[in-house]
């Protein structure tokens, strides 16, 4: 459904880091017509947000902590068809690219590009259209991994195993992931066995280096740049 132009469009801003995301909000309410509703900077939060305040449009970090921007868009999208997406990170995958586009989202910025560019993919959603960056249909263009066995071991897993991957990877225990998701620590053992049998992983270190494979967490200690600049 196409919005009009001149109705204004309400986001939430969902982004870890605490300047990049006081950065992302300004910027975003310099589009005409766009005003951020809310804030969150872990992905249940984010999640709890969109539920509660109904945005139009929501701004996610990919690797968001707790549940990643995927995670959101694949729980939330599908209930809400007219809410926008667009999203962010510094380190885009051809294939989680893909993910996203096939998701539904319908804008991507790579956080290498420049203010103008978020300003310019924002101003294309809010209108109905969609938006990916030149840093991102460059990644795709020079990409050979259509059909790769990273898409096929991601598109093995349930919702319910991604959210329990994300969490071994970012170091929780079984019984607090079972807290952390409201099941009994049975069940939590019960998707760990799964997820091992499926990415053919035998440690929680290998399940770990499975989650960055396909896209679910970064790597510890990468770094996300705030690249974009504020206009004067």
């Amino acid at each position: 459904m196409t919005q009009p132009t001149n109705q204004t469009s309400r986001m939430v801003v969902l982004e870890d880091q605490l300047l990049l995301r006081d950065l992302l909000s300004s910027l975003a309410t310099t589009v005409p017509g766009i005003m951020v509703v809310g804030e969150a900077s872990e992905g249940r939060q984010g999640l709890a947000l969109c539920e509660e305040e109904k945005p139009d449009i929501v701004m996610f970090e990919m690797y968001l902590p707790g549940l990643n921007g995927i995670e959101i868009l694949r729980q939330y999208g599908p209930k809400h068809p007219n809410t926008r997406f667009i999203a962010i990170s510094s380190h885009f995958a051809p294939d989680s690219i893909r993910e996203l586009l096939e998701l539904g989202c319908h804008g991507i910025v790579s956080k290498s590009s420049a203010a103008s560019k978020l300003k310019e993919g924002l101003r294309e959603i809010k209108s109905g259209s969609g938006y990916l960056c030149p840093v991102c249909a460059s990644l795709l263009r020079e990409s050979h991994l259509v059909g790769s066995s990273v898409s096929k071991k991601k598109n093995r897993l349930s919702n319910r195993e991604r959210e329990v991957l994300q969490a071994v990877a970012e170091g929780f225990s079984t019984k607090q992931i079972a807290e952390m998701l409201e099941v009994s620590v049975k069940t939590i053992e019960a998707h760990r066995a799964n997820l091992m049998k499926k990415l053919d992983a035998r440690s929680a270190v290998e399940l770990t280096r499975c989650a960055f494979e396909i896209g679910i967490i970064e790597l510890p200690g990468q770094s996300k740049p705030a690249a974009y600049t504020m206009p004067s």
